[in-house]
């Protein structure tokens, strides 16, 4: 979907536009947090941050941002010596510099505390609140349930259901959404 690999079929835009043609146009709109990244390794985490900011026309302030992910006092640390739940904040943190309009999260909470998880749930609530547009790869059901308005389970890349949480509960023969996933997956069996 962002263009960084060719489909092997079908086509998709982000925002009106096709992200194999206007890749740079995107950019600037489009913010990511990837499943696995990783960096030099003594950069700091503002230093990170600074860097990343210089790629854009009007950045948020990583400062702020920092500060609203508890991160402001590791700011001066090399990113290798954060945990990892810090190290996932701090990804989210450069997803959100863009100042995008449609952000991709892939498995945003993964090695982040019930509690951090819950401040990370009510930023990104509050984000979009604002009329941001989230993307969430997810394995997570209770982070599914309580983000997203829309879902769509896969299996194989096919999708499998497109909807709502409850009408994917509606739709199948579980009262709870795990088992319902399982379900459509055909994992249950």
């Amino acid at each position: 979907m962002l263009g960084l690999q060719r489909p092997s079929s079908g086509a998709v835009q982000i925002l009106g536009q096709d992200p194999q043609i206007a890749r740079k146009q995107l950019f600037k709109q489009v913010g990511v947090q990837l499943q696995e990244t990783s960096f030099q390794e003594k950069i700091t985490a503002e230093e990170l941050c600074q860097v990343s900011a210089a790629l854009y026309h009007r950045p948020h302030d990583y400062r702020q941002l920092l500060a609203q992910f508890g991160l402001a006092d590791k700011a001066g640390r090399p990113v290798k010596e954060l945990s990892g739940g810090q190290r996932q904040k701090l990804f989210i943190t450069l997803a959100l510099l863009p100042n995008p309009q449609v952000v991709f999260l892939d498995e945003l909470t993964t090695g982040l505390d019930p509690r951090a998880r819950r401040e990370v749930w009510a930023i990104l609530s509050s984000l979009k609140a604002s009329g941001v547009t989230i993307l969430l790869t997810s394995h997570f059901m209770d982070e599914v349930e309580a983000l997203c308005d829309h879902i769509c389970i896969l299996k194989h890349g096919k999708t499998v259901f497109s909807g709502t949480v409850g009408q994917a509960v509606a739709d199948s023969p579980y009262t709870a959404f795990e088992d319902a996933y399982l379900w459509y997956t055909e994992e249950d069996r």
